[in-house]
């Protein structure tokens, strides 16, 4: 909790800021103890997912855009180890995010399985009553031909009634069940098929509005996590060929 009010002071008032007016600052050089080796590199992660969900905490180092430049211009560029420890601690965070998205992906295969097996349930019941409304739906035809012959035909013309709502009613179900059968029942109104982003690792609406989609791929969660990604290649790319 120290270290991160000191930081924020220093980025407020200056890292000199408890100095004597009368003393002379401190020169700072880039291989210094204080100094942020991330910003050296590239850029601190730190500063990339402030305010969000994957907020790193305040880097209580020292980043300075100049001793950057003098680091990359030195002798000892890519010779201290700083690019392996960036490389290592930008992989241990796609680690931790790829976790994420595997867990995304296994919670929306349970919702989908658990959706299925509803509407199993309910298609096992619709089944049994289209087989009970075919027995009703057969009796009653014999009935009805019975009456006839009997003259009773107002009775037998009550039964039909009562035969065409159940042929009605299993037509109903028949159709429902072919339907549902290409496209999955929607279970709950407010239920929208999700995704999982494979680089930041949100929830998705699937074929949502082109809005709200750039919106996330401008969100500072997803470029953080993309700007990771890319820097870990480079990286990569930059070992090999040195």
């Amino acid at each position: 909790m120290v270290s991160y009010a000191s930081a924020m002071l220093d980025e407020l008032m200056g890292r000199n800021r408890n100095s004597d007016p009368n003393e002379k600052p401190k020169d700072l050089n880039w291989a210094d103890t204080e100094v942020c080796k991330y910003h050296l590199c590239s850029f601190c992660p730190h500063e990339l997912f402030t305010n969000t969900r994957a907020d790193l905490g305040l880097c209580n180092k020292i980043h300075d855009d100049e001793l950057a430049r003098n680091y990359r211009k030195s002798s000892k560029f890519m010779k201290m180890g700083y690019e392996e420890e960036f490389l290592f601690y930008l992989e241990s965070l796609v680690s931790e995010v790829d976790r994420r998205i595997k867990r995304g992906h296994a919670r929306l295969a349970l919702n989908a399985a658990h959706q299925a097996q509803q509407l199993q349930g309910i298609t096992d019941a619709q089944d049994e009553r289209i087989k009970q409304l075919t027995i009703k739906i057969n009796e009653a035809i014999e009935k009805v031909e019975s009456l006839g012959c009997e003259g009773k035909v107002e009775e037998a013309q009550q039964l039909m009634k009562q035969c065409d709502q159940m042929k009605e009613e299993r037509r109903l179900l028949e159709e429902f069940k072919t339907n549902y059968a290409i496209k999955p029942l929607n279970l709950n109104n407010s239920h929208k098929e999700m995704e999982v982003c494979p680089i930041c690792g949100a929830f998705l609406v699937v074929g949502d509005a082109i809005q709200r989609v750039e919106e996330h791929l401008q969100g500072k969660q997803h470029l953080g996590y993309a700007r990771v990604r890319e820097t870990i290649e480079n990286l990569r790319v930059s070992k090999l060929s040195c």
